[in-house]
């Protein structure tokens, strides 16, 4: 079953096509999506990973990524279909 989210169908690969190692090779790359996609307002991962075009159990270890390093922070409140909504961080010197 693959999800969707406001009627788009989201890109989900089977998980473990691709090595974790691969995965987190590409962070520095996609933080640029990331933060791109997240510049009009928060997003949950499956709406990023529709932004970014990417499977979203990717997107989850880049947004992890992100967010342990202080570029994203996590809304408290989730959304009605259990997701967190993620935004970014305010970095002392950007």
């Amino acid at each position: 079953m693959t999800p969707t989210t406001g009627g788009t169908t989201i890109k989900d690969a089977t998980p473990g096509n691709r090595s974790v190692r691969e995965i987190v090779r590409d962070e520095q790359v996609m933080r640029r999506r990331i933060l791109a996609a997240l510049a009009d307002g928060p997003l949950t991962v499956p709406e990023i990973a529709v932004a970014v075009e990417r499977p979203s159990h990717e997107v989850m270890f880049w947004v992890m990524g992100l967010r342990k390093y202080g570029w994203l922070g996590e809304i408290k409140e989730v959304t009605d279909e259990g997701y967190f909504r993620y935004q970014v961080v305010e970095r002392e010197g950007s």
